[in-house]
């Protein structure tokens, strides 16, 4: 079995690292790869972090690290002159490979070898992109293009490095990439050239496709600007006459365009999950759960997707494309998810009208929220669920302890590779973190008065202050004590440098499901002091890795935990190692395989209401019309059974109460 040595330049964006080589482990079966060369190019202490974790995670790793930042290039010919094996694969950060990517592109390379170079078609590749379509994942193209295209490649005019297949003899041939190029940009087409000069042939591989984001490492910037015209100057003086007339061919037999004329999709995308999520945006962290736990799902294989009205400033990596709202007859999902109360009863319209299940992905104890205003709503949307998945054991018993309701319990997750932190340096002077959310909830009346006691004595502390929106902190006196304020919502990476910073971490919640702010924290070494708020028992263990203060409204017992911990240095380097310990068991690696042993699994269940349950449940979801008739909504004089079109008004984006609307009527005359 021939093998193939993976190298993969880096250059800080940890977050990409991670993602990278997991969907690498993940979608290339063990008998084909070689080393995998991790090729560090002197980057930040967050993604050192993460190489490091990887490395323990793999065996078949190998990392490399530059005492100096090199540059693309030389960091490149550093990885080949690493390698071993047949095959050598140019894999960028930012790129994430398909399933059975390695053996297609050998199989190509195999059945003519006169072929030297050969690269997929990706998201993001210059003149060999094809944008992922809406309703679909990078995997499900990856899927429909080897349907269509299996064994088909065309000549390249110019082949794409961030997924670059590069044989053995080819390599040894022609050499490494031309330093002249400095940083990069030119350097694979150019090498495509030289190559071509030796007798190698380059292909583009059209049964074969990966996500590509582009720009992760190096950004845009005027002196990209300067850097790709001085490297393009390079290239034409070199190659002019032969890129042009291979240009000149290019157009005749363009890849994209045969494509585009011949791809055929037998049926409407047909995800086995979809996750009903009316707004995707950065300030909540369920919605940071769910567009994880999608992006886990596709790159695994189980193709998932969400249902969504709008994107709004959402910063976090995505490698499908979501489904809008007006198009969600444009699918035909296997299995339909809600993600809040609200979405419930639509979610269960859905599972009807297309006879599939439906299950309540429950994050948090609903009926709590909006101060208990709707209670009710969030029972019958309880009790209207066919599956209730929750994310804590706490969430299970109040089902059943409340409503009569069973539910399977898959605790919530962290990206440990990305989190975990076994070098943390320990200063004389100690950083306490704490994070405002906007939310009475959240306990941020609490934190401001912990805040202000912090600052009346010189402890030696630094704080950090996270918040949401603008807001009036207590006034610190004490210059002594510097605070740090970073204004939100941080995407992962900020808050995890921040955390890798943090010794003492305080949550004032009064009321989680399960709470992953806390979770994080301890792994990246800090130890939280948390209020005894629902789910928080599911990780955290009073005195052992963590304080749990059961008075919750008492500020003074978190500032005696605090002293406790600033005063026991040793104590807290204990309870830190605990606290990663426990971090440990909750890597999303391993939760995405019981997410889809349980998706898969997920079967349609009869809701069995009483007579006066099913009543209400009617009653609560009247055709918007008939109680409204299009008038502007009075909050003042809306009855209680009423409140659930003013729930929606205020969770959901204005459009889509109408929407919602729209759609079960069509739903109703078909």
């Amino acid at each position: 079995m021939e093998k193939c040595d993976i190298i993969i330049p880096i250059y800080n964006s940890p977050e990409w690292v991670k993602l990278c080589v997991y969907a690498l482990y993940q979608n290339t079966p063990k008998e084909y790869i070689g080393k995998v060369i991790l090729m560090d190019d002197n980057s930040d202490e967050l993604t050192y972090n993460c190489i490091e974790n990887l490395k323990k995670k793999y065996d078949t790793i190998e990392v490399y690290r530059n005492e100096e930042n090199l540059g693309f290039i030389k960091n490149v010919n550093k990885g080949m002159d690493k390698t071993t094996s047949d095959y050598i694969l140019l894999l960028n950060t930012d790129c994430l490979i398909s399933k059975n990517t390695i053996p297609k592109l050998i199989e190509h390379m195999k059945q003519n070898t006169k072929i030297g170079l050969i690269c997929p078609i990706s998201s993001n590749a210059a003149n060999l992109s094809y944008d992922i379509p809406e309703n679909y994942s990078y995997m499900q193209v990856d899927e429909i293009f080897y349907e269509n295209f299996q064994g088909m490649n065309f000549d390249a005019c110019t082949v794409v490095g961030n997924c670059l297949m590069i044989s053995r003899n080819c390599m040894e041939k022609t050499g490494y990439l031309d330093e002249i190029y400095g940083m990069g940009y030119g350097d694979e087409t150019d090498y495509q050239f030289k190559a071509h000069s030796k007798g190698f042939e380059a292909k583009v591989a059209i049964d074969t496709y990966v996500y590509h984001k582009s720009e992760v490492s190096f950004g845009t910037s005027p002196e990209k600007q300067k850097r790709l015209e001085h490297n393009r100057k390079i290239f034409f003086d070199r190659w002019g006459e032969e890129y042009n007339k291979k240009m000149q061919e290019y157009v005749k037999n363009d890849p994209i365009v045969y494509i585009k004329e011949h791809l055929k999709i037998k049926q409407k995308p047909s995800p086995e999950v979809l996750f009903f999520l009316p707004d995707i945006h950065q300030n909540a962290g369920g919605v940071h759960m769910v567009v994880d736990i999608v992006n886990y799902l596709n790159i695994n294989g189980c193709f998932a997707n969400i249902l969504t009205e709008r994107i709004h400033e959402y910063k976090e990596i995505m490698v499908f494309t979501p489904t809008f709202m007006e198009n969600i007859k444009t699918i035909s999902p296997k299995c339909i998810v809600g993600t809040i109360y609200p979405t419930i009863f639509f979610c269960e319209a859905i599972a009807k009208h297309y006879d599939i299940p439906c299950v309540n992905f429950m994050q948090g104890y609903e009926p709590c929220f909006d101060n208990g205003e709707i209670y009710s709503w969030a029972e019958l949307a309880c009790k209207n669920s066919q599956n209730i998945l929750a994310i804590s054991e706490f969430l299970k018993e109040k089902c059943k302890d409340n409503f009569n309701m069973e539910a399977t319990v898959i605790p919530n997750a962290i990206n440990i590779d990305l989190l975990y932190n076994t070098n943390k340096v320990r200063t004389p002077k100690k950083q306490i973190t704490m994070v405002f959310r906007d939310n009475f909830a959240k306990g941020d009346f609490l934190l401001n008065e912990i805040l202000k006691k912090l600052t009346l004595k010189d402890y030696p502390i630094e704080i950090n202050v996270v918040y949401m929106r603008e807001t009036m902190f207590p006034i610190n006196n004490n210059e002594n004590i510097p605070i740090h304020f970073y204004q939100g919502p941080l995407n992962r990476k900020q808050m995890s440098q921040i955390l890798f910073q943090t010794d003492i971490l305080i949550d004032a919640s009064i009321m989680e499901g399960f709470g992953l702010v806390a979770l994080e924290a301890m792994a990246a070494g800090a130890v939280p002091i948390v209020s005894e708020s629902f789910g928080i028992h599911e990780y955290a263990i009073d005195g052992k890795n963590s304080f749990i203060i059961k008075e919750i409204n008492n500020v003074n017992q978190y500032i005696e935990k605090v002293e406790y911990l600033l005063t026991q240095e040793k104590t807290l380097e204990e309870m830190s190692k605990n606290a990663q310990t426990t971090a440990l068991q909750f890597d999303i690696d391993e939760r995405t395989k019981e997410y889809i042993e349980y998706f898969r699994g997920v079967k349609k269940q009869k809701i069995k209401l009483t007579k006066m349950e099913e009543k209400a449940s009617k009653r609560w979801i009247v055709p918007e019309e008939k109680l409204f008739q299009g008038k502007k909504v009075n909050t003042q004089c809306i009855s209680r059974k009423r409140k659930i079109y003013y729930a929606i008004l205020k969770i959901f984006p204005k459009t889509l109460k109408t929407k919602v609307k729209n759609f079960l009527q069509k739903l109703i005359q078909d």
